[in-house]
């Protein structure tokens, strides 16, 4: 009788337990061996106890490396410059970005329109008044309405090429900004600027004609003929105005190629409205 109490009395201290187990939300466990060994569930089958999950391996997020001609910065206005400060007249260098009408006309907006290109043609005039072709009229070389007309004929000049070169580059989808070249010798970055003034990129980063170039140059060498002095608006003057204006920016990309070397010296005297176009490229393992 004894033995058979003591079995009721544990077998309803184990139901106590069992209950206790179910109304904190756990399932019962029984010993057996020493070990914990999980209740059978509803279904009849014993469920694992959770493990944490296996740590995965981490992949390093690779980025690739910088080109020293591209530079794929993509905040602000870095499509047009990498920089994020528009040249004010030099053509920014090429970004990993693919330019759209809108970029095109930002930048012609601006290299059309800001005080240092307002300013050079001052000094264009200056050395005209100082030096003023033979066959000119008085008007055109002598006090402030000669040196009027000359302002307004070199300002012209630029704003035509200016004009040419953006509806040129939309017509033709070429991107206006300059490739630097990739060789650190320098009679090879002489040749590539040269060379880059009559063959340059397309929007798909293609070689192409300079379109923009020759329609630039065409545009401020004919574009005078409509006003210059007799004996200066006739064909072959126009001819050589635009032979000029085509060698103007194969100076303009001999300046931006060389833009690492000066480009420091143009920071240190922060000079206003003139940012060089290389940014980018100063300072970079890219030494030239």
């Amino acid at each position: 009788m004894k033995v058979l109490g003591l079995a009721l009395l544990v077998t309803a201290f184990s139901g106590d337990l069992v209950a206790v187990d179910a109304q904190e939300g756990s399932e019962p466990k029984s010993v057996h061996g020493g070990m914990e060994v999980s209740a059978p569930n509803q279904q009849g089958s014993s469920s694992s106890a959770s493990l944490p999950d296996t740590p995965q391996p981490q992949k390093p997020m690779q980025s690739s490396p910088q080109s020293p001609v591209r530079s794929s910065m993509r905040s602000g206005d870095s499509k047009v410059s990498g920089s994020r400060k528009i040249p004010a007249i030099l053509a920014p260098q090429i970004t990993e970005d693919r330019l759209t009408v809108h970029d095109k006309l930002t930048l012609y907006s601006h290299q059309a329109v800001n005080p240092v290109a307002l300013l050079l043609p001052v000094f264009a005039t200056g050395i005209a008044m100082a030096h003023p072709p033979e066959r000119y009229p008085h008007e055109w070389k002598n006090g402030g309405e000669a040196f009027g007309r000359l302002y307004g004929d070199y300002l012209a000049r630029r704003e035509s090429a200016q004009a040419g070169q953006f509806l040129s580059e939309v017509a033709f989808r070429e991107d206006p900004r300059y490739e630097p070249a990739t060789s650190h010798n320098i009679a090879a970055r002489i040749s590539h600027a040269l060379t880059f003034t009559l063959i340059d990129k397309s929007d798909s980063n293609r070689r192409m004609p300079a379109f923009s170039n020759f329609a630039g140059a065409v545009a401020s060498g004919f574009v005078a003929s409509a006003y210059l002095p007799n004996g200066y608006n006739d064909v072959v003057h126009a001819e050589h105005r635009a032979a000029l204006g085509l060698a103007g920016f194969a100076a303009g990309n001999l300046v931006n190629e060389f833009c690492p070397q000066w480009g420091p010296l143009v920071n240190k005297l922060h000079l206003p409205f003139i940012h060089p176009p290389c940014a980018e490229r100063i300072g970079s393992k890219f030494k030239d």
